[in-house]
């Protein structure tokens, strides 16, 4: 898509439908939302040929959009001057921006790469930081000639996980869909599960230097379709005794061990980092409506050649999920070491996913998408795994050094299981 297709864009916020009461006007971040660098986390749904106007469109979704602010009240507010350990619901509102391309939406949906830039989301609005001037939440109707829509939106990570923006995006579409949709209240109790760190002061500079998040790199996407799953699961399963072995614990280990091939002609040590949902494992567990970063991490470090093998790193994973369990979620100070490596380690491979999610089933009231991106951050050896639209397999979107590229594209491991994904 070129520059000369922006036709134009307009921007307006939208307000909870009601007040949020004074009793909640301050919003206490938890543990990890505390720690948490403020970017954005985005997501686009496209729809070919909705059956409704453009105003009727845009008035639909800015209701419904208002009416779910009203549960979601934080996402309303603005990050509290506390050194940002704290929402003010003050209900300024979400920004709302829409924009009309003068180009057919296949121009986007069929390009190969990922990045933020390819996806419509209009220049100069907020990528990267999310700092206190700026709205926790932005969402955008882009609108193309060929009736075509796509919808974002742009959750601060700084008060969500995956989990939560899943969530948000889903109850939005349903409230959309009707109006008199019955949608669970999400639970607002992170703080009194992961209390803030009080006992020291934990680094949370908004500052941050966010060409670390935006550095050359090369996307690219695969899909595993269930067939080669179950094959690669099988595998792992007979070299290993690990019972079941999940098909993101596969899957990151395959191409955590092509990307460090691929990266250099000698081995050098290594860590895989994968963020776990910790609601499900908790006890007693929280709900999956709990708004937050509920999530802690596991790593896998590899110091040898010998021990870089899939097995070896499910078996790893399986062990660091089994240590959260019987730790109970997370112990605070190991969890602000990991975040820290996490976001700053040149030698970490980071595995993240949305699988699971019913993010392609977003239903506004005009049927489900033909496409639902999530981009990767700029950060070098990252990927994405989710659920491909057909329901066969999972799609990876990852990011790589340059230099790195062509030789994990020509891994014959990772071919033997997936297919390269060039049009989509």
């Amino acid at each position: 898509m070129t520059a000369s297709s922006f036709v134009s864009m307009a921007e307006k916020i939208i307000k909870p439908h009601s007040p949020t009461p004074f009793s909640v006007k301050r919003y206490n971040l938890c543990l990890m939302d505390e720690i948490m660098v403020p970017v954005y986390m985005p997501i686009v749904a496209f729809y070919p040929n909705p059956s409704k106007t453009p105003e009727q469109v845009s008035n639909i979704l800015e209701d419904s959009l208002s009416k779910v602010l009203s549960s979601y009240y934080p996402f309303a507010g603005t990050l509290g001057s506390d050194n940002a350990t704290f929402v003010d619901c003050n209900d300024r509102g979400a920004k709302s921006i829409q924009v009309r391309y003068d180009c057919p939406m296949s121009e986007i949906v069929n390009l190969p790469d990922t990045g933020p830039e390819y996806l419509p989301f209009a220049k100069g609005t907020p990528w990267s930081s999310t700092p206190e001037e700026q709205s926790l939440l932005v969402v955008q109707l882009s609108h193309f000639n060929c009736g075509g829509l796509g919808i974002s939106a742009r959750l601060s990570h700084k008060i969500a996980d995956g989990c939560t923006l899943a969530n948000f995006i889903s109850d939005w579409a349903s409230v959309a869909r009707d109006d008199n949709a019955n949608i669970p209240s999400p639970q607002l109790i992170g703080s009194s599960i992961f209390p803030p760190f009080t006992e020291m002061r934990i680094h949370t500079d908004t500052n941050v230097d966010y060409e670390f998040y935006n550095l050359p790199v090369c996307k690219k996407r695969y899909l595993f379709s269930n067939a080669k799953l179950e094959m690669l699961k099988t595998q792992v399963e007979s070299e290993t005794g690990v019972q079941n072995p999940t098909r993101i614990e596969v899957l990151s280990a395959l191409i955590y061990k092509c990307a460090v091939t691929a990266n250099s002609s000698s081995f050098r040590p290594s860590s895989l980092s994968l963020p776990v949902n910790l609601r499900p494992i908790l006890n007693p567990p929280l709900e999956t409506r709990t708004v937050g970063n509920i999530i802690s991490f596991i790593k896998v470090e590899t110091t040898s050649e010998d021990e870089m093998t899939i097995g070896r790193v499910v078996r790893e994973i399986r062990k660091g999920k089994d240590e959260l369990k019987q730790e109970g979620g997370v112990k605070k100070e190991k969890l602000v070491s990991l975040w820290s490596e996490w976001i700053h380690s040149i030698d970490l491979y980071r595995s993240s996913s949305v699988c699971n999610y019913p993010l392609n089933n977003l239903d506004f009231g005009w049927g489900k998408p033909n496409r639902v991106a999530i981009p990767v951050f700029g950060v070098a050896n990252t990927c994405m795994f989710m659920d491909n639209l057909s329901g066969d397999g999972i799609e990876v979107i990852i990011a790589l050094p340059e230099k790195d590229a062509t030789q994990f594209e020509n891994s014959k491991e990772l071919l033997h299981f997936a297919s390269p994904v060039t049009n989509l």
